[in-house]
């Protein structure tokens, strides 16, 4: 019996470790990213020229590559800079940008994640507490505990998505508006790594806490 334990624990291990591998080849392929992504905010009520801001766009074509040289700098120094992300302030009454269908699902997507973010803390503290309770008792694998850091693992998986559909729109938005300027934007799908990744070991962790807890039970039947 302990050995189909062992071998489940092996599968879930190797799962783990396949799809930490294959996130691996992703983020030094460019594909997934570990950067900060950008917010839609600031939207205006029409009666106004502002129509909204776009932060930490990634800059393409000239702009990263260009030197913009520092000015007042001491004498004798140079310095030059290389333009990487920037912000955008976009002002216009023009109605079919300000009611442009990618403005409403980004803000949709970012109330999602405030939610979700908000329902995490919860659930981390509740988490906490109810371990504590349990490892006072004698119950080291709980399963309502381990069910509570399963939807910990699978909001962060859900909410680093929406935040990274939210910055795809962002990025195209922004696209669409600057595509004949040299500010042009990157406008490419990217994960962001780091959410994905604490996810994933929450999701995989309860359920080798779930092995432990079932071992656990088994070995308290055959005493």
């Amino acid at each position: 019996m302990k050995t189909n334990y062992i071998k489940r624990i092996r599968i879930v291990y190797s799962l783990y470790g396949g799809i930490l591998l294959i996130c691996c080849g992703l983020f030094f392929s460019n594909i997934i990213s570990s950067e900060d992504t950008p917010q839609v905010g600031g939207i205006a009520s029409h009666d106004s020229d502002y129509a909204f801001t776009i932060t930490n766009l990634i800059a393409a074509g000239p702009l990263n590559t260009d030197e913009h040289p520092i000015e007042n700098t001491p004498a004798g120094v140079k310095a030059h800079a290389h333009i990487s992300h920037f912000d955008m302030d976009f002002y216009t009454r023009d109605e079919a940008i300000r009611n442009d269908a990618r403005i409403g699902w980004i803000v949709a997507l970012q109330a999602f994640q405030i939610v979700c973010f908000a329902a995490i803390i919860v659930l981390v503290v509740i988490t906490l507490i109810s371990f504590y309770r349990s490892a006072k008792n004698g119950h080291v694998f709980p399963e309502r505990k381990i069910t509570l850091l399963l939807v910990i693992g699978i909001l962060l998986v859900v909410s680093s998505l929406s935040t990274d559909t939210g910055t795809y729109l962002e990025r195209t938005l922004a696209l669409d508006l600057l595509r004949d300027t040299q500010w042009k934007p990157e406008a490419h799908y990217t994960i962001h790594f780091t959410r994905i990744f604490f996810g994933l070991t929450l999701i995989f962790l309860s359920q080798i806490f779930r092995i432990g807890r079932e071992l656990q039970e088994d070995h308290e039947l055959t005493i």
